[in-house]
């Protein structure tokens, strides 16, 4: 029998404060379900995490004056989405479930101008409690925070430490944990421009990893920390040798604690893909897009079989693109089009795809699922930059 104890309270409040929303809209292929879950604004910053019971959770910023904290909850009982606010001001969202299945939020409180604050939003059972992470007075936190829960539901966060009290630019990565009965940060990364795409996980031993992008263009490129227990190990996945700018990094960890990453090369859009097998970083690239968005976020999940899927914009033609990997090749589709997919996430439970990402002609939060194995209907695309070395995405199957 399905234990739906740990999300009932959560449910009934979302049921009673929540903005119901119900529309619906036309996929672009047969087999996907799309949705338009709330139409307050275009989101921004999804975050999407699918608990225990089949409920899909999603975090994210509609683009509207303020710039709120939004919270999505579909109850996988009466197959309904339900919507609130959170806060009243925030941008680039992380989101994770703890093992009572609450959502956890990371989110930075921009305010206006400078002396954004880094701040984590938890559902207690009755009630979500909003605190700052008292870091540094005057800190400024900006661009993307992550949050990672361990066996015990301690946090750990990851942020691009964007300025001191001052206002003068420190521009590095950081990670903060609690500690006792403090918060306590750490500097990951201090060379400057590292961390303003991160993302956060924590391994089966209960340590934290962080996938993230140096930006500063002369030390450009994708980079890997991991937490040994006393201090931070960095290594450079690509750009060790030349500047590889990028964007767009998100990462997940398998079963096996093996990260796989996604991340976007500027200069020439390519998307790419990164793993580890056998102690060494293997890079594929994936597809090329037109254009770049800023300041975008890839999607990534895995399924039980370690296959990756990954969901990308390309900004140019505004279009939402999802690349799988199956018996060795990549595998694409189109999800949608018209300028839908900035900042897209993705979350797989048992057989069935979820991708969560904002409309902008629609302003809206959109949500689409499909099955992973169906045979899929798919709209031919043209790459716009193929490949040379042959291996790129073949969307014409």
């Amino acid at each position: 029998m399905r234990d739906t104890r740990k999300t009932d309270d959560l449910f009934v409040f979302v049921l009673a404060l929540a903005t119901v929303t119900l529309f619906s809209s036309g996929a672009q292929a047969a087999e996907w379900q799309v949705e338009m879950v709330d139409q307050s604004g275009a989101a921004q910053y999804t975050s999407t995490q699918i608990d225990r019971n089949g409920n899909v959770h999603v975090a994210y910023v509609p683009d509207v004056q303020g710039h709120p904290l939004k919270y999505a909850f579909w109850d996988h009982g009466t197959k309904r989405w339900f919507t609130m606010t959170i806060s009243s001001i925030a941008s680039f969202s992380t989101l994770t479930l703890d093992s009572k299945q609450h959502p956890h939020i990371s989110f930075a409180d921009h305010g206006t101008g400078l002396g954004a604050r880094l701040r984590h939003a938890q559902w207690d059972g009755s009630s979500w409690k909003v605190d700052p992470i008292n870091i540094q007075a005057g800190a400024v936190v900006a661009y993307y925070t992550g949050i990672a829960l361990d066996a015990n539901d301690s946090p750990f966060f990851s942020y691009y430490d964007y300025a001191d009290p001052g206002n003068n630019f420190r521009l590095r990565l950081r990670s903060v944990s609690w500690i006792q009965n403090h918060w306590e940060a750490r500097t990951v990364d201090a060379q400057g421009g590292s961390g303003k795409f991160n993302a956060i996980a924590v391994d089966s031993a209960g340590r934290p990893q962080i996938a993230y992008a140096n930006v500063k263009y002369e030390t450009a490129g994708l980079r890997y920390a991991t937490w040994n227990g006393k201090s931070w190990q960095t290594e450079i996945i690509e750009g060790a040798t030349l500047p590889c700018p990028i964007f767009s990094v998100a990462m997940v960890l398998d079963k096996n604690d093996q990260p796989h990453i996604v991340y976007t090369l500027t200069e020439t859009g390519v998307v790419k893909y990164a793993t580890r097998t056998g102690g060494k970083w293997v890079t594929q690239s994936v597809d090329s897009i037109r254009q770049v968005a800023y300041p975008d976020r890839n999607g990534i999940a895995v399924d039980a079989e370690g296959n990756p899927y990954l969901s990308y914009y390309d900004a140019r033609g505004g279009v939402l693109k999802l690349a799988y990997r199956q018996d060795g090749k990549w595998i694409g589709e189109l999800l949608d089009e018209n300028y839908a997919g900035f900042t897209s996430s993705l979350a797989i439970d048992r057989d069935t795809l979820w991708v969560a990402y904002g409309d902008s002609l629609s302003g809206a939060l959109k949500v689409a699922h499909r099955r992973l194995r169906a045979q899929v209907e798919r709209t031919t695309v043209t790459v716009s930059k193929p490949l040379a070395n042959g291996k790129g995405i073949d969307f014409s199957k």
